[in-house]
């Protein structure tokens, strides 16, 4: 199961788009971290119909209709998807682990900091793309495989 990973694309659509064009092709999943005002999030869904489009709202979303935390599973993983900005994901990791260690979960996916991020806490894997905007724009993929192995990679958008 292959996902693509964004966050952060501040207005950016250009960005946003240009990753996903070029990394979701063969995604089964693409997640949107937050903060992607100016209905970028919305377009996703609508330009990609036939794919599992998650998106969350970000502390920069203020009309937006989607949830702050979403859940799906995929291959017998528990995935957290939020923006981080509730968790104070800034200052630290310990809002963010509890919540998932709270709901039992295996990975989380977030965004907010502006860094691409892949660290485990006692089992659990914290994962963020970066910012599909700034100044160095970056997305992830994220691959699970059958046995429940993740491969996560980094990539700097052209």
């Amino acid at each position: 199961m292959k996902i693509l990973l964004l966050s952060d694309s501040h207005g950016n659509a250009r960005s946003l788009f240009s990753a996903v064009k070029k990394y979701g092709e063969n995604a089964d999943y693409i997640i949107h971290c937050g903060d992607a005002p100016r209905g970028e999030a919305e377009e996703l869904v609508k330009e990609f119909p036939r794919k599992n489009v998650v998106c969350v709202s970000g502390n920069c979303d203020w009309n937006s209709d989607f949830n702050e935390v979403e859940y799906i599973n995929v291959c017998g993983k528990k995935i957290m998807i939020t923006h981080g900005h509730l968790f104070s994901v800034k200052y630290g990791f310990e809002r963010i682990y509890m919540k998932a260690l709270e709901d039992n979960c295996d990975l989380v996916f977030f965004g907010h900091t502006h860094n691409p991020t892949d660290i485990t806490v006692d089992n659990i894997r914290f994962i963020n793309p970066g910012s599909c905007s700034r100044f160095e724009p970056s997305c992830a993929t994220v691959e699970i495989d059958e046995k429940g192995n993740v491969l996560v990679n980094h990539i700097k958008i052209d």
